[in-house]
């Protein structure tokens, strides 16, 4: 059971220690096989996937036309990094028998592997990211017709750049260990989307508090850019939460009271950049801020 402790603080003090997409719809080629010799994108397709492409670029699909989604998960890999490596960390098997179409797209082959540096003008990933969305809702059962960002490092990136980009597209990102990149003046959208960052205050290779390369923004101030678009007050309230490695001790949970939608930060207690992460124990962690049915 959670512990719940309310607390009362500056936002400035809480974290320390443009809008639009493509509306194509894109009837693409299925290429299906479980066969772990069968190659996606220069490797093995995992157990419970197919290869599907679109628009060019091919994508996992952990679903079945022949079923009825309750919602559209996307999960996006690193840099470097592949898309079986995002799915297993997110667990896009047990998020497919929760009910959810998951769909890890790879990335643009760059050094970043996305287009994720915010800026004024929407890049190709951002329209190839909004018509991944429709070509899902157009080929597969889902309910709605909004999608959820899930992102490990790099694809967090990413999936910031979409809250800024595409955000009538999304209904929450789950950003792991990847904050926003880029110019914040340049995000100048006002819908909210649902935040939950996860991210451990031991991370040298990603830092909470920002890096210089790549102009990779602190965790504070991207909550705080979200907190203001989502109309939160400055109160939240803290839980305990499980470790979501092994190995770690535990993860500490802030959500933001009075948002439009969550805005959620919770901090991983002596976890590494590139860990084995417990896909279960993230899933109970944001659960509910995305809104998701177990």
């Amino acid at each position: 059971m959670k512990k719940i402790t309310p607390i009362l603080v500056l936002t400035t003090c809480l974290i320390s220690a443009c809008g639009g997409g493509g509306n194509k719809k894109v009837n693409a080629p299925f290429i299906e096989s479980n066969n772990k010799d069968t190659l996606c994108a220069g490797r093995a397709i995992p157990e419970g996937s197919t290869c599907v492409s679109v628009d060019g670029r091919e994508n996992l699909v952990f679903g079945d036309t022949s079923k009825e989604y309750k919602g559209l998960i996307l999960a996006l890999h690193g840099a470097p990094g592949y898309m079986a490596k995002v799915a297993g960390i997110f667990g896009a098997n047990m998020l497919e028998e929760k009910g959810y179409l998951v769909i890890s797209p790879n990335g643009n082959g760059s050094a970043w592997q996305w287009d994720s540096s915010t800026d004024a003008n929407i890049g190709d990933d951002s329209n190839y990211i909004a018509n991944l969305i429709d070509y899902a809702h157009a080929n597969y059962t889902i309910e709605g017709d909004k999608a959820r960002i899930f992102g490990y490092s790099a694809g967090g990136f990413m999936a910031y750049t979409l809250a800024c980009h595409i955000p009538e597209k999304l209904s929450g990102v789950v950003a792991l260990a990847g904050q926003f990149r880029g110019d914040f003046n340049a995000c100048s959208t006002q819908t909210p989307v649902a935040i939950h960052h996860l991210h451990s205050p031991s991370d040298k290779d990603v830092p909470m508090s920002g890096r210089e390369y790549g102009k990779i923004a602190s965790v504070d101030a991207t909550l705080t850019h979200w907190l203001k678009i989502n109309g939160c007050e400055d109160q939240f309230v803290q839980a305990a939460d499980p470790a979501v490695t092994a190995t770690s001790a535990g993860t500490s949970t802030l959500a933001w009271q009075g948002c439009v939608s969550p805005v959620v930060l919770s901090k991983l207690d002596g976890v590494a950049h590139e860990s084995d992460y417990l896909s279960d124990a993230l899933f109970d962690i944001y659960q509910s801020s995305m809104a998701l049915e177990n």
